[in-house]
């Protein structure tokens, strides 16, 4: 353990406290008096006592850290706050009544402490102060006598009633913050833990007199400010001792470590005289060879670091731009829902996609219309909060059908799709949000159902090469729930065993042919993934092919148990209008 300095703590976390022991910090873990549960409940009471834990010799300490954000609770025993020795002829308790159900001791124990401080900052100590909201308690004294206690009156403390110095503006609370302190060591060391800081508390900058007017106090150092330029944190230096307050941070443990290895040495070095014995070593009148060199490199590397930093961030503002439309299908309505839709559909190959809303001399009815080889795709679409009633499922048959007698011919095909709860996260939501009534209602007649989940999970089924984009256009004919199938797939077999941590599947293979290298589709909770096929063995031998009984095959990505196994069959027909309706269905 090292001696010097010695750091008392009050009620900081006992993490916290762990870790400086753990770095042989010389540590006396205090408190301020942990928060009493009286539960006091109608015309009863409870008399309390202090609960704080102080060592008799504060004055001789170098470091005092206490944490005010730290509410720890314990429950009343009666016999926790008896005396059990009294010198005094007196007998005097903390009067706890209804409605008061928590007794906070803190800030009469905070007063006591600010006696036993003054004699520490007559020399050179640190005081380090943790935020939290500035509250203050009265307590009512009360003097035992019997079954007729006296009241001796009552006091006001704040939970900040130690401090030497305390320029408090308000109490108020936020989460955005910014470093202020000038470029320094301190100054990186702060923003490290900016983006974790909050605040309860907003400070004044103090002034003094000097040649008869009013200045800012130059012993008061602003380190943190809110977004309306209030002062959150400070630090204040004068004659041998630091005040430092800093904002609440939820785990302090790393933060109150680095700072009293890292940072206060710095500014405090008589405190730290272990840690600061070769600090002359740092100058650079005593440079060891090739380190100013090795320094300068060290510069050039963070320079071209923070330059490709900036262009990746550049690139990742234009990816988000150029693909926002897939968030877009998943979080808007109304037009914006549109527009994105538009966006996925021109993406996937269709041409001339009509936005019908933009066409002022028709009457708006369905959203979307697509001329294509095999008809008219016409698209209604929805972002809900909930799910489909069945007239919104049903209206674009009615629309279908208008379109069809306009064209005399029946080339008519109608699609509803919706961004359905489209205020909760897509997992979270009911999938599919079609009642069985709904789909087979589709099915009868012959229209298609579809949520833009799907085409989200679509976009990323085409890039892993899964689906074709053809593929993919041909099922949007399909009537009743659409599902992006893709085409001419053979099942093989279902999963039954796994081994290696299920990179070896075991499988029956019956009327057709599996070889080595082939790409197998596996099939479960209603998404494809594609494994290519490393190693086949039969009878514990490895073969090239197999087509008949049970195998192992070894592949190059894991299969759960009871995935279905599907193999692509090469198409040797163009397929129809009718067989890509067969095709898509489930």
């Amino acid at each position: 353990m090292i001696d010097k300095p010695q750091i008392l703590t009050l009620n900081l976390p006992e993490k916290t406290n762990s870790l400086l022991k753990e770095n042989n910090y010389n540590v006396y873990a205090g408190s301020l008096g942990k928060l009493v549960d009286t539960n006091n409940q109608k015309y009863t009471h409870k008399y309390c006592s202090l609960n704080f834990d102080f060592p008799p010799n504060i004055h001789e300490f170098d470091i005092v850290i206490v944490d005010l954000s730290n509410e720890e609770h314990i429950p009343y025993r009666e016999e926790d706050h008896i005396r059990k020795a009294n010198k005094s002829k007196n007998n005097s308790y903390l009067l706890s009544e209804h409605p008061q159900t928590i007794f906070d001791p803190r800030g009469l124990s905070a007063h006591f402490l600010s006696d036993k401080l003054s004699d520490l900052i007559k020399r050179e100590a640190i005081i380090i102060v943790l935020q939290d909201e500035n509250v203050s308690f009265t307590y009512e004294f009360v003097e035992e006598n019997g079954i007729h206690p006296k009241r001796n009156g009552q006091e006001e403390y704040s939970i900040y009633s130690f401090m030497p110095f305390f320029p408090f503006a308000q109490n108020k609370y936020g989460k955005e913050t910014n470093v202020v302190l000038k470029s320094s060591e301190f100054k990186s060391f702060l923003e490290k833990y900016n983006n974790d800081f909050s605040y309860e508390t907003t400070y004044n900058h103090p002034k003094i007199w000097k040649n008869e007017e009013r200045i800012p106090n130059p012993s008061f150092f602003p380190l943190v400010c809110n977004k309306d330029d209030e002062i959150v944190s400070f630090a204040y230096l004068e004659d041998d001792y630091g005040l430092y307050l800093f904002p609440y941070l939820k785990e302090n443990s790393q933060f109150v470590l680095n700072f009293i290895q890292s940072i206060a040495p710095t500014i405090h070095p008589k405190l730290f005289p272990f840690s600061t014995e070769k600090k002359w070593t740092n100058n650079k009148e005593y440079s060891l060879p090739n380190h100013q060199d090795l320094l300068t490199e060290k510069e050039v590397i963070k320079e071209e670091l923070s330059s490709r930093i900036e262009q990746k961030d550049i690139e990742i503002e234009a990816n988000i731009k150029k693909y926002q439309f897939l968030h877009e299908i998943l979080s808007e309505s109304g037009d914006e829902l549109v527009k994105a839709v538009i966006k996925f559909l021109e993406w996937i190959g269709f041409d001339d996609v009509k936005d019908v809303d933009e066409d002022k001399e028709e009457i708006k009815e369905e959203d979307i219309q697509i001329e294509t080889e095999k008809g008219l795709l016409i698209i209604e679409v929805k972002g809900i909060g909930g799910t489909s009633k069945d007239s919104e499922c049903s209206q674009i048959s009615k629309i279908k059908y208008r379109r069809a007698k306009e064209r005399g011919k029946f080339d008519v095909f109608g699609l509803y799709l919706v961004n359905h709860q489209r205020h909760i996260p897509p997992l979270d939501r009911q999938n599919p949000p079609f009642s069985k009534e709904q789909i087979q209602d589709a099915l009868n007649d012959e229209r298609g159902l579809l949520t833009t989940w799907q085409l989200f999970k679509l976009y990323f089924d085409v890039q892993d090469n899964i689906i074709s984009k053809e593929e993919a256009k041909e099922c949007l004919y399909d009537f009743g729930l659409i599902s992006f199938k893709p085409a001419n797939l053979i099942e093989v077999d279902i999963v039954k065993e796994t081994f290696l941590d299920g990179y070896v599947s075991i499988i029956n293979v019956e009327g057709t042919t599996l070889k080595k290298g082939d790409e197998l589709y596996v099939y479960k909770n209603d998404s494809y993934n594609l494994v290519k096929v490393l190693e086949i063995k039969v009878d514990n031998k490895a073969v090239d092919s197999v087509s008949n009984g049970e195998v192992g095959i070894k592949t190059d990505k894991k299969i759960n148990k009871n995935s279905k196994i599907l193999i692509k069959k090469l198409a040797l027909t163009k397929v129809t209008v009718a067989q890509s309706s067969n095709i898509c269905k489930k």
